[in-house]
C-alpha cells in the first residue's frame, strides 16, 4: 500500500462526507464532451462525480487507488452505467477509448504528469475532451497553519449553511491528525508553471483559474 492510497483510506468517511457537502462540479458537468459515450474519472474517490456524469454519459468508469473509497462509491453510488476499478492513475490500462476523460484534485499527487497525459490522450476518442481540475498555488507545499485557520475562518459560515453539527464534522475532519498529514505532502504547481506544463503537453488547451484551483480543458 502506498501512502497516497494509506491516507485516503484512514479519512475515507469523513472525505466523503465534506465534498458531498461542499464539491461544487459544474465547471466540469459544464465543460463535458459533445459526444456522451463512455466516460473516465481519474481519482474517482468515493463516486460523486461518477454519478452526475451517469446522468449523460452511456458507461461511466472511476478508477482510484483507495480501496475504501471505492467501497464507498460502490455502496452508495452504483449505478447500472458505471463501473469503479482499483487502478493507479500513472498506469492506465483500458482497451476501449473514451469521449470524456475528467480528474478532479488528483494530479498534485502524481509522479510524471507527462505520462499520463500522454496515456489519456491516447485513450481519447476524436473530438473527445480531456479537463482536468486541481488545485493552483504559489507556496508549493503550504504550511500547516494556512489549512488550520482554514478550517477556523470556515467554521461560521459552515454553521450557517449546514448547521452546527454538520459544521463540527467538517472542521474536526478538515484539522484531523491523518488529513493535515496528507495535505503535508501534497506538492502544488504556480499559475505559471501550469501554462508552461500543460500547454507543452496540452498545445491550444484553455486555461480556467478559479481561486484555489486551475482548470485545463482541451479537444482533440
Amino acid at each position: 500500500m502506498n501512502t497516497i492510497e494509506s491516507q485516503f483510506d484512514k479519512v475515507a468517511e469523513d472525505y466523503d462526507f465534506v465534498n458531498e457537502l461542499l464539491n461544487d462540479y459544474s465547471f466540469l458537468v459544464s465543460n463535458m464532451s459533445p459526444k456522451k459515450g463512455r466516460a473516465l474519472d481519474i481519482g474517482c474517490g468515493s463516486g460523486l462525480l461518477v454519478e452526475k456524469l451517469a446522468s449523460y454519459y452511456d458507461e461511466v468508469v472511476g478508477i482510484d487507488i483507495s480501496n475504501q473509497m471505492l467501497d464507498l462509491a460502490k455502496s452508495k453510488r452504483q449505478l447500472t452505467n458505471t463501473v469503479y476499478l482499483n487502478m493507479n492513475a500513472e498506469q492506465l490500462n483500458f482497451n476501449e477509448k473514451f469521449d470524456f476523460i475528467v480528474s478532479r484534485t488528483t494530479f498534485h499527487h502524481l509522479d510524471d504528469i507527462a505520462s499520463v497525459i500522454q496515456q489519456m490522450k491516447e485513450l481519447l476518442n476524436e473530438e473527445g475532451r480531456i479537463v482536468i481540475l486541481d488545485n493552483v498555488s504559489e507556496v508549493e507545499t503550504p504550511p500547516t497553519y494556512v489549512y488550520k485557520l482554514g478550517a477556523i475562518q470556515e467554521f461560521l459560515p459552515h454553521c450557517f449553511k449546514f448547521g452546527i453539527k454538520n459544521a463540527i464534522r467538517i472542521y474536526n475532519h478538515n484539522t484531523s491528525k491523518s488529513w493535515l498529514e496528507h495535505l503535508a505532502s501534497d506538492k502544488y504547481l504556480s499559475e505559471q508553471n501550469y501554462y508552461d506544463l500543460y500547454e507543452k503537453l496540452l498545445p491550444g488547451c484553455q486555461f480556467h483559474k478559479m481561486g484555489w484551483a486551475m482548470g485545463v480543458v482541451w479537444t482533440k
